[in-house]
């Protein structure tokens, strides 16, 4: 007989993801970092109603050319994904996702 792990609350309303594997390609973005990409989006995601987990994960799949990619899933929200490229990209993500957890 097996029994499921016990599942706990949270104050997480979600998690953003950022590729670290992005970067080590050869044909990765060429100036973004995804440690400085991190910083940028929990600065950006700070004056949210919610709280949000800004984490530097292995593969997502996406694979962009010359850029990184991010992925944010959310409580009761449809999942989110980008490619970034600029800082400027990534400043738009967290507007974006910032107007959709509103």
């Amino acid at each position: 007989m097996s029994q499921s792990p016990p599942l706990v609350d949270t104050k997480l309303a979600g998690v953003v993801l950022v590729c670290g594997e992005c970067e080590e390609r050869k044909d990765g973005p060429s100036r973004l970092r995804a440690r400085q990409v991190r910083k940028e989006l929990k600065h950006g995601l700070s004056g949210l109603p919610v709280r949000l987990r800004v984490v530097q994960c292995s593969c997502l799949g996406l694979c962009p050319k010359k850029a990184m990619a991010l992925a944010a899933v959310a409580q009761g929200h449809a999942p989110l994904a980008a490619e970034v490229c600029r800082d400027e990209d990534v400043q738009a993500f967290a507007k974006a996702l910032g107007r959709s957890l509103r």
